[in-house]
């Protein structure tokens, strides 16, 4: 199937998927602005329709709950699209920054996730996606019901659907990227 990757996370390894065609993956969105990801997904959707091509965004949870109502638009003008949040449950590169400005200003560190947890209380994602009227589907927890929950995901989308799928990571960015730091344990 070919897929349109419109949105990847922050820290996202280029190596895990190689693009071969001008359509494969559209860029950042050149801003860096938090929020961007699920416009650029129903976006490409727009521009994709009627194609064979799949539009489809790996997001992080605070990107897609800035913007969360961009679903409807997709599911309102029946723009099929595939979202996958990678929730790490937290605003992660601001806390990355939290944690820069805390060193520099000989404050505690370990105070760099107030104002930036995106939990206690645990947000349903899949739930605010069928809100809008898409296919909400997790939290995926375990790597074992993963690749259940995207064949099912892809289906709803072949059916002309919208679908988010909910999946937790860790925070923390890839190790083999440069710079990247280790994930960070709460």
């Amino acid at each position: 199937m070919d897929v349109c990757l419109a949105r990847l996370p922050l820290g996202w390894n280029g190596a895990y998927r190689h693009f071969k065609h001008p359509l494969d993956y559209l860029g950042a969105d050149g801003g860096g602005g938090v929020g961007a990801g699920p416009g650029l997904v129903v976006g490409t959707a727009l521009a994709l329709k009627g194609t064979d091509r799949m539009a489809a965004g790996i997001l992080g949870d605070g990107d897609f709950l800035m913007s969360v109502t961009a679903l409807w638009t997709a599911t309102h003008y029946r723009m099929p699209c595939l979202i996958v949040v990678a929730n790490n449950r937290s605003f992660f590169n601001d806390e990355m920054h939290q944690e820069r400005v805390a060193k520099e200003r000989s404050r505690p560190v370990e105070n760099k996730w107030i104002g930036q947890r995106i939990d206690e209380p645990d947000i349903d994602l899949a739930m605010m996606a069928r809100a809008q009227g898409a296919v909400g589907i997790g939290p995926i927890t375990k790597v074992s019901e993963l690749k259940h929950s995207l064949e099912e995901a892809i289906k709803n989308v072949k059916a002309g659907k919208v679908c988010v799928v909910d999946v937790r990571v860790l925070p923390g960015y890839d190790a083999n990227m440069s710079g990247a730091s280790a994930p960070a344990r709460r």
